[in-house]
Order: structure tokens, then C-alpha cells, then sequence
């Protein structure tokens, strides 16, 4: 298993693992929008620094996919590296895909300055053995996502 940045030859297959990241995620409810997934995908392409795109690839099939930013914190002028979104195909979960992706997030932070990973979960697939997996690789929960729907 290889991870490399997302390439414009990548767009149909992460559209197509973006798809199935958001029929299994607490976001299905909501329609899937193609269009805008490739215009993000093309930002994470394009934009290498203030976006992260990266993609596992196992026999030249994409099985895992991490979109990250680095910005300034609210309130000082210190960089934090956030993930817009990690995904690993059903199959794969388990493997070394999201470790591995979370290590080259966590080196291009670095090499951004950043002073900090947030990673996030807003989905509800296997929510304790994502949170056991971060806390093996040292990040600590702080907060927690609340959500009501109101339509």
C-alpha cells in the first residue's frame, strides 16, 4: 500500500469513495452533490499549502482517502492542521490505510508549522474503535460534536 497526494487522475474513484462515505456517515440524510465533491477534490489537488489531500492506493485501487487544512487558530496566529474528512473503504478498515494517512497528515503539519492535529469523527460507524485507534496514536478527545436536526 502506497500513500501519495490526490491527482486529477484520482477524481472519479475518490468521487465515487466520497459517495459511499456519505451513504454510510451521519450526513446520508442530506443529498450527495458530485459537482461540489470534484470542485473540494480539485482544491486539495491544486492547493498544496493550506490543503493536504492524500489517498492510499493498494494495487492500484484508491481504499482510502484523508483532506485536511492547516489555518490560524481563532484567537493567536499559531497554525493547527485540521481533517475535513478520512475515509477508508469497508474492507480495508483495519489495515495500515488510515495510520498511515494520519502519519503523512501529521508530517505535512509539521512541515506547515503547525502547532497541532485535530482530527474529528461526525459519523456513527464503529465510534469506540475510531476513538481507541486516535488514542493509540496519542491524540486525546476534547469535546465532542452535539447535533440537532431542525428540517
Amino acid at each position: 500500500m502506497i500513500i501519495r497526494r490526490m491527482g486529477y487522475e484520482d477524481m472519479e474513484m475518490l468521487t465515487e469513495m466520497g459517495a459511499r462515505m456519505h451513504a454510510e456517515g451521519a450526513y446520508g440524510f442530506l443529498p450527495f452533490n458530485r459537482e461540489k465533491v470534484s470542485r473540494h477534490i480539485v482544491g486539495y489537488i491544486e492547493d498544496t499549502e493550506t490543503q493536504c489531500g492524500l489517498v492510499a492506493e493498494k494495487d492500484n485501487i484508491l481504499v482510502g482517502m484523508l483532506g485536511g487544512y492547516i489555518t490560524d487558530y481563532f484567537f493567536c496566529d499559531k497554525k493547527v492542521a485540521c481533517d475535513m474528512f478520512l475515509f477508508v473503504d469497508r474492507k480495508h478498515r483495519g489495515s495500515s490505510a488510515a495510520l498511515r494517512l494520519i502519519q503523512t497528515f501529521r508530517n505535512w503539519a509539521i512541515a506547515h508549522e503547525a502547532c497541532e492535529i485535530c482530527l474529528s469523527t461526525s459519523t456513527t460507524v464503529n465510534t469506540e474503535r475510531t476513538e481507541r485507534f486516535y488514542k493509540k496514536m496519542g491524540f486525546t478527545c476534547v469535546g465532542g460534536i452535539f447535533k440537532q436536526r431542525i428540517r
